[in-house]
């Protein structure tokens, strides 16, 4: 995406396997971007980073750490994230973690700095590259290749609840596979060849999505289009048990192979359903903020000397 974009960057360490690979680049990440730090001197880090705050203390900024995973789901990442960060900011959905004065929450949701309707607008066009033709209807399936160090002994979806999705739903609506993990040669033809800046783009005009992964499973229901999702994860995560009371996400654990069946049945089976879906994301996002603009209220509020617990409770 970066380099799609044009936008210049650095990678501080290659992408580790196994408990001592991670454990490698962690610690050259963690030296890499310290010397960064100490080059550039910047006012804030900000972002998801573990090494943000460690080093933020070292060559003496702020820093500001964003999450959406509810902590005992990622451990390792409150564990070395937040003890030293200055702000930690998370959807309102995790409250109830409460890290005192230096926690800053917020009525959205992280993806939605993007994917808000003020700043993403869906370009159809989207559907000639994908080669639809007229009203035919696509899917998308994800296959997540599930190697995070928060991933380990997750399972999704597997080669048999595949095979029974496409018999269920292939012969009314097209499905693309776009996969993080070798594809089996039988899956290719369903194969997703999309550039990847575009990926939102048919999520936003699909028909459902299916998948194993957590973000795209926000990211399609934040969009407004069906998401079911199939992994260990599901009941741990407060910010899709939201998008599930909302009715724009469906969540199962392996073992339940069929009862996510049976709604994605259901949900084909359902007149009108565009509209109904339509229904369902409209309360959520007018429920919602636009959450960079409030971000951008506490950056400013931060660099002007104001401590957390005074703009701990800015009017949203």
């Amino acid at each position: 995406m970066l380099d799609i974009y044009k936008i210049p960057y650095s990678v501080p360490a290659a992408i580790g396997a196994g408990t001592a690979g991670l454990l490698r680049e962690l610690v050259q990440r963690e030296i890499k971007i310290l010397a960064i730090g100490f080059k550039f001197k910047p006012d804030f880090i900000i972002g998801t980073s573990v090494h943000a705050a460690r080093i933020s203390r070292l060559i003496g900024s702020k820093s500001i750490v964003l999450c959406e995973d509810d902590a005992h789901a990622v451990p390792i990442q409150r564990l070395l994230a937040y003890p030293l960060a200055t702000a930690v900011v998370t959807p309102d959905s995790l409250k109830y973690e409460n890290y005192g004065d230096k926690h800053l929450t917020y009525p959205s949701y992280q993806k939605l700095f993007y994917l808000h309707p003020d700043r993403f607008i869906p370009d159809d066009s989207v559907r000639n590259e994908l080669g639809i033709i007229g009203a035919e209807q696509y899917a998308i399936i994800r296959l997540s290749a599930l190697k995070a160090h928060h991933d380990r002994g997750v399972t999704g979806i597997t080669k048999e609840l595949l095979h029974r999705v496409i018999e269920l739903a292939g012969s009314s609506v097209r499905l693309f596979i776009s996969s993080e993990k070798e594809l089996d040669r039988e899956f290719e033809p369903y194969r997703l060849t999309l550039p990847p800046e575009k990926i939102h783009h048919a999520l936003a005009f699909a028909e459902f999505f299916l998948g194993d992964s957590q973000s795209m499973t926000m990211e399609a229901a934040l969009l407004g289009t069906p998401s079911f999702r199939i992994n260990s994860f599901v009941g741990k995560l407060s910010v899709l048990k939201e998008l599930e009371d909302y009715g724009l996400s469906y969540g199962f654990r392996p073992g339940q192979e069929h009862g996510l069946l049976n709604a994605l049945q259901q949900f084909l089976a359902t007149d009108n359903r565009n509209r109904l879906y339509k229904k369902l994301w409209e309360k959520m996002i007018s429920d919602k903020i636009d959450p960079l603009p409030w971000f951008l209220d506490v950056i400013n509020l931060l660099y002007s000397g104001k401590k957390t617990k005074d703009i701990k409770e800015i009017q949203l």
